[in-house]
């Protein structure tokens, strides 16, 4: 099992309430290397907020928070995002889909939370003020 990056998830105030977009960043710092989930499962594992606020909270993150982790359901991501993307799945080993537009094979590249990520799940969504 790979070891979660967890650069941004320090950027985390250790106590007190944080917002669904800094929980949801949080998470995606837990997402292993040469791994993905959608924008939905990302809020999904949280149990808080949807699709759209996961992909907000990418897109706002702090510098270090793995935003090429977190796709649209199909593997994408926007235009503007898909090459910078591809390099770092390049990088890290994460399957992929051929095609004119690069994306995750989120069939082989999935991420599944384990008993520690689902807990670090439930304290963070605990925060949420």
């Amino acid at each position: 099992m790979s070891t979660p990056d967890t650069t941004a998830a320090a950027l985390v105030p250790p106590e007190g309430p944080i917002t669904v977009g800094e929980a949801l960043a949080a998470l995606a710092c837990r997402i292993p290397v040469g791994r993905a989930v959608s924008y939905g499962g990302l809020a999904a594992v949280l149990g808080v907020g949807g699709p759209r606020q996961a992909g907000r909270a990418m897109a706002e993150a702090d510098p270090g928070t793995p935003w090429w982790r977190v796709v649209r359901a199909d593997g994408s991501l926007p235009a503007h995002l898909a090459q910078r993307a591809a390099c770092r799945w390049a990088d890290e080993g994460t399957p992929v889909r051929a095609g004119a537009v690069p994306r995750v094979d989120l069939s082989r590249a999935r991420w599944e939370p384990d008993d520690a990520d689902l807990a670090a799940a439930e304290d963070l969504a605990a925060r949420v003020g």
